[in-house]
């Protein structure tokens, strides 16, 4: 049987739970989606697995980092059904590109719209944090005030302050003659 290619890349034709790559491996190279399903996980098969995303257009990409900056992946991708991909070579890029200009545009507008997305989180992360941080301020600050309560409704039990006279003269008063209540 002859391998499939596509502008000098291998097409691959997966089944259904075929790990794609693993978070962490070594990588040079993108897969376009042909046809199926794809899952992005991070900690895969682990307690923490978080799916990112599921990748299921024509055309969509995946693993794009790994073919820019060649650095490990940072998810597992999955087969959620049996799927057809492109899987595009550092090497064979340029000719791809040459011969698929509207798939190309589809790549950079799906890198696009995760950076958008990206962006959007990092957004809505950065308000939970700021209303995190108010509750946290006015938390505080209503314990001090709570604590204040408290001390002047035992200071007024304990001294039994004249309604008439402000406490902080009375306790100014009070500490010449008897000496400091702290």
């Amino acid at each position: 049987m002859q391998m499939k290619t596509d502008a000098g890349n291998k097409v691959l034709e997966v089944s259904k739970d075929t790990v794609l790559y693993e978070q962490g491996s070594p990588c040079s190279s993108m897969f376009l989606l042909r046809e199926g399903t794809v899952g992005l996980y991070l900690n895969y098969h682990t307690p923490q697995q978080f799916q990112l995303f599921e990748i299921s257009r024509s055309g969509s990409s995946l693993g794009e980092m790994g073919l820019f900056d060649a650095e490990p992946r940072n998810a597992t991708a999955v087969a959620l059904s049996d799927c057809t991909l492109v899987e595009i070579s550092q090497e064979n890029f340029p000719s791809f590109i040459e011969a698929h200009p509207e798939e190309t545009k589809q790549m950079i507008l799906d890198l696009s719209q995760r950076f958008k997305m990206a962006i959007q989180e990092v957004k809505n992360e950065q308000l939970i944090i700021q209303e995190s941080l108010q509750a946290l301020k006015e938390a505080q600050n209503n314990k001090k005030d709570t604590l204040k309560d408290r001390i002047k409704k035992i200071s007024d039990f304990l001294l039994d302050i004249p309604e008439d006279v402000p406490p902080e003269l009375y306790l100014s008063f009070n500490s010449r003659f008897h000496g400091s209540l702290l």
